[in-house]
């Protein structure tokens, strides 16, 4: 069962890669159309405020992109260093793939040792860049979701403003036209939160199903690693790199449905009391719409939220329990 589930883990982590890889590859058309439809002017606003939040928004996914990918790496530097020890110290090793040549051989081990930590770390890159991606486009929703909540409370002010500025305007029409434009941020919000889930929906859905197995394995691998060990430190370093592939989503994706959840207030919270009687019969009409919140999900089945990642962890912990039964 140890090497069942040291073989397992990996496997499980190659097809969860070349799953994500096979739909990045299909649909790259569709995916850059996404990206460029990030580029609309309402997506990127001139107030300083805005641009603050973008900006925050994009430094906080370089961070991200390099901690989950330095610890991809850091894990697979880890991988290669005890096997390295043990065929110092005379001990038998084994790699977790098939292979016909004789390791026991020093060329043949380097030559298996290097092909293992350059399959490895292509693995563990790919995932999470692709992770990396996917749930920055989450963020950049709730970014966008934010941005206009503030513009709808401030709808009022803003048409005010611009009517003080130029008197030449007409406080109805500059009112109705700011309004339009939130309804069509709001559209294209919704629009690529449509993208995001039609694209990569089935694939993290494959993510969820496996994401459990990998963390079930790897936790029956880990407990019978001495504490102080190498591999145990590899090991733990791998659980969190699984844990926040799925904890990604997981949470990017409960941040949009809550941004979402918040623009009946955002819009009830506008001054709305002295607009005209037409405007507050689009504002009726924009709040029954907002009831029903944008919820990413996966494979149009499970949600994408917080209390899906807690399912998942406790059916990894329930397929450990059986396995250290069987032990």
């Amino acid at each position: 069962m140890d090497k069942l589930a040291r073989v397992m883990f990996l496997l499980l982590c190659h097809v969860t890669s070349i799953t994500k890889q096979l739909v990045f590859y299909m649909s790259a058309d569709k995916i850059d159309e996404m990206i460029s439809a990030l580029d609309d002017p309402l997506y990127n606003q001139p107030a300083a405020w805005q641009r603050a939040l973008l900006a925050a928004t994009a430094r906080s996914a370089g961070r991200l992109l390099r901690a989950y990918s330095g610890t991809a790496v850091v894990t697979c530097t880890l991988w290669i260093i005890f096997p390295i020890l043990y065929y110092a110290q005379g001990l038998p090793v084994e790699f977790p793939f098939w292979t016909n040549l004789d390791h026991s051989k020093p060329t043949f081990f380097v030559i298996l040792l290097m092909y293992s930590y350059y399959v490895t770390t292509l693995v563990g890159i790919a995932n999470t860049t692709m992770d990396a991606f996917m749930g920055t486009v989450l963020y950049q929703c709730k970014t966008q979701l934010r941005i206009l909540r503030m513009n709808l409370e401030n709808l009022i002010e803003r048409a005010t403003t611009v009517v003080k500025e130029n008197s030449d305007e007409i406080f109805d029409k500059v009112l109705d036209k700011l309004f339009l434009e939130c309804l069509e941020h709001y559209r294209q919000i919704s629009e690529t939160n449509r993208r995001l889930q039609d694209i990569f929906g089935t694939s993290i859905l494959v993510q969820f199903g496996i994401g459990g197995w990998i963390l079930c394995m790897a936790a029956y691998k880990m407990i019978g690693l001495n504490i102080l060990s190498i591999e145990f430190a590899s090991m733990t370093l791998f659980i969190t790199c699984i844990l926040t592939e799925l904890f990604l989503y997981c949470y990017y994706g409960n941040e949009v449905t809550v941004e979402s959840d918040r623009m009946v207030e955002a819009v009830y919270a506008m001054e709305w009391l002295h607009a005209p009687l037409r405007f507050k019969r689009s504002l009726v009409l924009l709040m029954e719409r907002a009831k029903r919140p944008l919820r990413p999900a996966a494979g149009l089945i499970i949600p994408l939220s917080l209390n899906t990642f807690v399912t998942i962890l406790r059916s990894s912990y329930t397929f450990y329990a059986v396995l250290r039964q069987t032990k």
